[in-house]
């Protein structure tokens, strides 16, 4: 099992750099890098604020670490 908060980052994760990478691969490489440095800024926004545990437990039901209480 994986913890909720790594799953639901990666979730939100990949498809963002791909979707970056797709659209930014003929552009400037300083520009790509400044589109990966805002994904991971919004990111740890969203596991600090506990919404990348909620979209994986959506999105993954059991398969992901639930939380202790």
């Amino acid at each position: 099992m994986i913890s909720a908060k790594v799953a639901g980052a990666v979730l939100l994760g990949v498809p963002a750099l791909l979707v970056a990478w797709m659209l930014l691969r003929r552009q400037a490489r300083a520009v790509f890098l400044f589109a990966v440095a805002l994904i991971v800024v919004g990111l740890g926004y969203l596991a600090a604020t506990g919404a990348t545990d909620d979209i994986a437990r959506s999105l993954l039901p059991g398969r992901v670490l639930q939380p202790a209480n």
